[in-house]
């Protein structure tokens, strides 16, 4: 919130009278990125077994089913989540994650041995 206050405060000083600090106040400094773009700089565990079986398994549209022969889901709800698992999938790849199929193997980057 006081970050929020800040930013428009010296973008009200700086717009109205042209006036701007010598440094950025520091409740405006980026902080560190997030634990996701550590992991991914490092070449860190991104997923576990459980989340990618999760995510593989949600690319089948049998995972769905039971969920739209109960109408807590619509057809289209399915495909949409099919979709974004595929994509979300896909985003892994992209970045060099490879997510095995076979149930017991960890999801690991292109580059380990």
């Amino acid at each position: 919130m006081t970050g929020v206050v800040v930013h428009y405060l010296v973008k009200g000083l700086k717009d109205d009278f042209d006036v701007e600090f010598a440094e950025k106040p520091v409740s405006l400094k980026v902080r560190a990125s997030s634990n996701y773009d550590k992991k991914v700089a490092g070449k860190k565990r991104l997923l576990t077994k459980d989340q990618k079986n999760e995510l593989l398994a949600k690319m089948q549209m049998s995972y769905y089913e039971s969920d739209i022969a109960e109408g807590k889901m619509s057809m289209d709800d399915a495909m949409q989540s099919l979709k974004n698992a595929f994509e979300k999938k896909k985003e892994y790849e992209e970045m060099g994650y490879v997510l095995p199929v076979k149930k017991t193997e960890s999801p690991y980057w292109k580059n380990e041995n």
